[in-house]
């Protein structure tokens, strides 16, 4: 089942339960940003229950991220140039993504880009590196 043309409810879903709870803004957003890219690009992490975002998050533990609110992804870039990258950041800034995470160390595969659509009752924008 889709959520959007390019999003599946699958690809959305939290790892270790399956729950899909995204945001309908979130996802309108992240349908404009594949639009506007021009190309496919696969999601490692969409929704996150609390069990699971404890478990594999750099956030404060104690703390619901942003995942959890069903307002966040990351976006492999494991097989897309730099260049395309960067301008995925360009582009998602553009549409209004107020959270942008940038992990190009270690291993390929491990490589994403972490959007979100925070608003000031979560944490002001912010952009960060792993």
């Amino acid at each position: 089942m889709l959520i959007t043309p390019n999003f599946s409810v699958s690809e959305m879903a939290c790892s270790c339960c399956q729950k899909a709870e995204m945001d309908d803004e979130f996802m309108r957003m992240l349908q404009e940003l594949r639009n506007v890219a021009g190309f496919p690009f696969r999601i490692n992490s969409g929704f996150r229950c609390l069990k699971h975002n404890a478990a594999v998050s750099s956030y404060k533990k104690s703390k619901a991220g942003i995942h959890t609110f069903g307002k966040a992804c990351d976006i492999s870039v494991m097989s897309i140039s730099t260049t395309q990258t960067l301008h995925l950041i360009k582009q998602a800034q553009d549409i209004g993504f107020t959270g942008l995470g940038l992990k190009l160390n270690g291993d390929r595969k491990g490589r994403f880009l972490h959007v979100d659509n925070r608003g000031d009752d979560f944490s002001p924008p912010a952009v960060w590196t792993y």
